[in-house]
């Protein structure tokens, strides 16, 4: 039938009842995230791990679709997960973990990081991670903060360094 713009049609509902009793599944979204690699380059993460590479995916989409916090914060979880990834293939995670195991909040594995001989972060990376992890977290926990295109804008190249720098010392590049 005829949709209500000019030019545009729909489905009578009749027969989209009918679809949907046939492919149960028609209407459902997908999970695939489809970016344009506007942050990270695909290049740089399509041959890692797969909950890399999904994790890159939404921070470029999250950008592409003007969710600047989201964006933000997922910026911080990739950096928490490559240090992370790092200090284990390095075979220092002990050093970023608490008496029970668990590893010690991001603030404390920044600090931990920008200092560690072993790890070894170029000069500017250790700028750089707390940039990051600072952006994430008021896009987190700042009640009014909202993070804005031009602040994740003005650190894309640096994260992207950052990004290939960790995934080189995590032995996934």
């Amino acid at each position: 039938m005829k949709g209500s713009k000019a030019g545009s049609f729909r489905l009578r509902h009749s027969l989209l009842k009918d679809l949907e009793g046939k492919f149960p599944r028609l209407s459902e979204k997908s999970q695939e995230v489809v970016d344009h690699g506007t942050i990270l380059p695909p290049i740089s993460y399509e041959n890692t791990r797969g909950y890399i590479v999904t994790l890159a995916k939404q921070i470029n989409r999250s950008f592409e679709e003007n969710i600047f916090d989201g964006c933000a914060v997922l910026m911080r979880r990739l950096e928490e997960v490559l240090l992370i990834l790092a200090y284990q293939k390095l075979k220092i995670d002990d050093e970023i973990k608490d008496s029970y195991g668990n590893y010690k909040m991001l603030e404390a594995i920044v600090t931990n990081a920008q200092a560690n001989r072993v790890l070894a972060l170029s000069r500017n990376r250790k700028a750089t991670i707390e940039k990051i992890r600072e952006m994430g977290n008021y896009s987190a926990h700042q009640i009014t903060y909202q993070c804005r295109r031009e602040f994740i804008k003005e650190k894309i190249e640096e994260y992207r360094a950052l990004v290939n720098e960790l995934l080189h010392k995590a032995g996934l590049s």
